[in-house]
């Protein structure tokens, strides 16, 4: 019982929160959507913010574990924005941003560590160092895409694979190659 309820008010967040702002969004008025008293929302949440994350922890990016490159991992990303766009927009304008910033990130970094995995050097580099490499892309990933989604509404999959175009596959080759011969001279 406890965890629908919990699931009913996240499902009732997100669909309030394709029609108005977070901020405009009381634990009354998600009470009411759902027909239960105040007293149960605070049984289950501390606020609304604790209640968003719990939104962000149950979402997931349709296919993202399935891709083999970055083009594939930003298309994923782009139709997940695309399906969600009213939901995400809400939460990209409140201090829900943060949520959303770290769905993106923990998506892109885990992509991206499969990508390394692919690699004939990663079985030479250490762990610790393909994870070096893979927050360093995974930010920059992913706070790149949150700044398009926010800033530009009208952008489309190929405007923003355009915008990645920069980033291609072997840079991550490269950069592994880099780090061994980094290590190497120091030992």
């Amino acid at each position: 019982m406890k965890v629908k309820t919990e699931h009913q008010f996240a499902a009732a967040l997100k669909a309030m929160m394709e029609e108005k702002p977070l901020d405009e969004i009381s634990v009354i008025s998600l009470c009411k959507k759902i027909r239960v008293n105040r007293q149960t929302f605070y049984y289950h949440f501390h606020d609304i913010y604790d209640l968003l994350t719990l939104v962000f922890l149950d979402e997931k990016i349709k296919d993202i574990d399935k891709t083999k490159t970055f083009k594939e991992m930003i298309s994923c990303i782009f139709l997940y924005y695309k399906s969600n766009q009213k939901f995400l927009d809400a939460a990209i304008s409140s201090a829900g941003k943060d949520l959303f910033l770290e769905l993106l990130y923990n998506s892109c970094y885990q992509s991206i560590m499969r990508f390394l995995g692919e690699y004939e050097i990663s079985k030479v580099i250490g762990n610790q160092s393909k994870k070096n490499i893979a927050r360093f892309y995974a930010s920059a990933y992913s706070n790149s895409l949150l700044y398009y989604f926010a800033n530009f509404k009208g952008i489309t999959l190929n405007g923003l694979i355009d915008f990645f175009a920069f980033m291609e596959e072997p840079d991550l080759a490269a950069n592994m190659q880099n780090l061994l011969k980094y290590h190497r001279n120091f030992k």
